[in-house]
């Protein structure tokens, strides 16, 4: 049994020497430490990291309701956009970079009703004009709210299969 005098520290109902105390620290501190990091694994595994990014109609991009982050559209492909090569030595003019021009209706004659969408990819050659893909994409640069997005980059697509009706 201890005596009253020894360290004369008090900790609940026991007296306990300084080491006694550094391993009581360091104990409570390796288990708070595992504690949070388990909370926040277990928080980051809760969210859903699989959700589909929200779909869009090219009618949402004409109004800009605020649309951020990534997005998907679906759209059939009207142009196909490679910046010509330039020869070595030769002093060529600054091209747009590669791009698809999407659009949601091909039989659209009326070139001002036609609602196209810019696409920048780094592989326009992956794309066969008048087929129709779904698009993961992300606003490129800054877009003000009610303005119209017309140019994105490309994250993502998949072929869409049509159904026969």
């Amino acid at each position: 049994m201890r005596s009253l005098e020894f360290d004369g520290r008090w900790l609940g109902l026991a007296f306990i020497t300084c080491a006694e105390r550094i391993m009581f620290k360091r104990t409570s501190t390796v288990i708070l430490t595992i504690v949070c990091m388990m909370w926040t694994f277990s928080l980051s595994q809760g969210q859903d990291s699989t959700r589909k990014p929200p779909q869009v109609t090219f009618e949402d991009l004409q109004k800009n309701d605020g649309i951020e982050g990534p997005f998907r559209i679906e759209g059939y492909v009207k142009n196909i956009y490679r910046c010509p090569p330039c020869p070595p030595g030769a002093m060529c003019k600054p091209c747009i970079p590669d791009n698809i021009d999407v659009t949601d209706n091909l039989d659209e004659k009326d070139p001002a009703l036609i609602r196209r969408l810019r696409i920048f990819t780094d592989k326009p050659e992956k794309f066969e004009l008048k087929k129709k893909y779904s698009f993961v994409v992300k606003v490129k640069g800054q877009t003000p709210k009610g303005r119209a997005i017309e140019n994105v980059d490309l994250i993502s697509f998949d072929p869409v299969k049509e159904s026969k009706e």
